[in-house]
């Protein structure tokens, strides 16, 4: 009997101090759905914004891209054919007779290329014609004709063609946080030729002049390949 006392305290103190699963359970439960919620908010977003990629185009086309090209520096006949052209793109967005890939894929492509930067490659080329003379002119012209051939066979992006034009290139407070230094520079402009020169010979374009290359036809072309194939 008196066996059977002493033992009991023992097996008390036993049970009193086995501290159990405590709070981990319910912290990794929480973790988890959390996880899970997190998980399904992002997917009902991404199916959301999946759904107005139409709508999100429309938008940026009327709302920044045309505004931007028509006050560009881009030659007027070209301008005026960008520009009908990408309203038209965005009536038949809104019209719905283009689906939401097709309208991302035409995107995708669109801000690859330099469509402003296009008008300050204008700029640095009326500069090489009115300033420069013989072998200078005609290389400045070759290397910029070199260049905008690079963008029209997908070589070069809007990424390559800015940073050919830093060298003319001022900060402000504009759309794009930087202008044309006013007025041009003989130096600056030299200096945008070679940056031309060397990302048309990394894209290996042959070194010879080209026509004009018109930024109104390869919009044109990525707009047709945009709704035949969607993005790249």
């Amino acid at each position: 009997m008196s066996e059977s006392k002493s033992a009991d305290p023992e097996a008390a103190h036993t049970v009193a101090d086995d501290p159990g699963p405590g709070w981990l359970p319910a912290i990794l439960a929480a973790t988890m759905l959390m996880a899970i919620v997190g998980f399904i908010t992002c997917g009902v977003s991404t199916y959301f914004l999946f759904q107005k990629r139409g709508e999100l185009a429309v938008r940026t086309l009327d709302g920044n891209l045309i505004p931007t090209i028509e006050q560009s520096r881009i030659e007027p006949d070209q301008k005026a054919e960008l520009v009908e052209r990408l309203k038209e793109f965005s009536a038949e967005i809104a019209r719905g007779n283009v689906e939401n890939w097709q309208a991302a894929g035409v995107m995708q492509r669109l801000q690859r290329i330099p469509i402003y930067q296009w008008g300050e490659l204008s700029a640095v080329e009326a500069f090489a014609r009115s300033n420069w003379e013989g072998e200078e002119q005609a290389n400045a012209l070759k290397q910029i004709s070199r260049l905008r051939r690079s963008v029209e066979l997908a070589q070069s992006t809007v990424f390559d063609v800015e940073d050919v034009l830093t060298p003319v290139h001022q900060t402000d407070d504009g759309a794009y946080g930087r202008s044309l230094i006013t007025p041009l520079t003989t130096k600056a402009v030299a200096d945008v030729v070679k940056r031309a020169t060397l990302v048309a010979d990394r894209s290996e374009v042959p070194d010879e002049p080209f026509e004009t290359i018109r930024i109104d036809v390869i919009v044109q072309r990525e707009i047709e390949k945009g709704i035949a194939e969607g993005s790249y």
